[in-house]
């Protein structure tokens, strides 16, 4: 599915390049709500309360970015984003380490209207509609007294999101900046185990955990006009 994604982006990208239009690329601060996974984390963090493990990340804020390009005629824009958080819980004295770690990342690909808010067409709506591939990776890591365990669990599922954002444009001499502030509604699939695609990961209350992408997202990047 990530490898469809790209090569739909790029034979898509090919198709529209040769038409008048804007590249742009952006820059994102990102404050998505991962409650799913940040309580998932917390019940692992119960389930070993032997251990007196201490939360060092728990899916914090993060920085994305963007790329995309605007058909001019049509005021659509198709895109490509990465973004990339986690979580980590530790503990660690003069007997050894346990690490456990919680890599998230996506890729999105999807497109946005946008609907003129002046004559100058510097401020805009935009509306926009998306598919995510997102990946988990749980990094699990002890060493005690010279014993090391380590376990790797990948997992991966496909997100369907849709959006809405305040954009500014400035023009320069050759190049325009951006700006944009906006709220993505992110409706999560289940995490797939990718060394057994008939099972997802759930909590203790037997209900399936997800990603999360939901939040506000803001944006800072340079638009370069084609013609």
């Amino acid at each position: 599915m990530k490898n469809s994604i790209t090569i739909i982006a790029l034979i898509l990208t090919v198709n529209i390049y040769s038409q008048q239009g804007k590249l742009f690329f952006e820059t994102n601060y990102n404050t998505f709500s991962h409650s799913n996974l940040s309580d998932f984390q917390e019940e692992f963090k119960g389930d070993l309360s032997s251990i007196p493990l201490k939360t060092v990340d728990n899916f914090p804020a993060n920085i994305g970015f963007t790329l995309g390009y605007e058909i001019i005629p049509s005021n659509i824009s198709l895109f490509l984003a990465y973004n990339a958080t986690g979580g980590k819980l530790s503990y660690s004295d003069y007997s050894g380490i346990v690490k456990i770690e919680e890599a998230l990342n996506a890729i999105s690909f999807g497109a946005i209207y946008y609907i003129d808010l002046s004559d100058k067409k510097d401020f805009r709506i935009g509306l926009k509609a998306f598919s995510m591939y997102s990946s988990l990776s749980l990094d699990s890591y002890s060493e005690i007294q010279n014993y090391i365990e380590e376990d790797l669990v990948k997992l991966n599922s496909i997100d369907l999101g849709v959006g809405a954002q305040l954009n500014y444009e400035y023009p320069l001499s050759f190049l325009i900046l951006k700006a944009n502030f906006g709220f993505d509604l992110v409706l999560g699939g289940k995490l797939i185990f990718k060394e057994n695609t008939e099972t997802h990961l759930i909590d203790n209350s037997n209900n399936s955990v997800k990603t999360g992408w939901s939040g506000l997202r803001t944006g800072i990047g340079i638009i370069i006009p084609i013609n």
